[in-house]
């Protein structure tokens, strides 16, 4: 898929006839999103005040806060920054199942425990 894009974006620029073809097929490809094996018993809010962003950087907006004790699952990673869904109704009232993204630094493994 990504091959894909850079040769669209190389042939849109080179049909074009503008500026070279390799800078912007570059800007064209999106950042690298990494899917991994995370936490299966998700993650819990290691601050108050956190932001959660409608995407991966401080530049996107806010959706709202998450505090101290918040649990939620992550299922991507960019950068520093992990998107995650609210498990239950946050602490300052984000609903559950919203989703948004997390600095890492503000992101701790919840402990799992198994009851026999």
């Amino acid at each position: 898929m990504r091959r894909l894009m850079m040769c669209s974006a190389v042939a849109a620029v080179l049909l074009a006839g503008s500026g070279p073809a390799l800078a912007v097929a570059e800007a064209a490809t999106p950042a690298r999103t990494v899917t991994a094996d995370f936490n299966q018993c998700g993650y819990d809010v290691n601050g108050s005040g956190v932001h959660l962003r409608s995407g991966p950087g401080t530049r996107y907006a806010s959706l709202g806060l998450l505090h101290r004790g918040d649990h939620v699952s992550v299922d991507r990673k960019q950068g520093g920054w992990y998107r995650v869904a609210v498990s239950d109704r946050s602490q300052a009232g984000i609903p559950a199942e919203t989703v948004g993204w997390v600095s890492e630094r503000y992101l701790k493994p919840s402990v799992c425990m198994q009851l026999d």
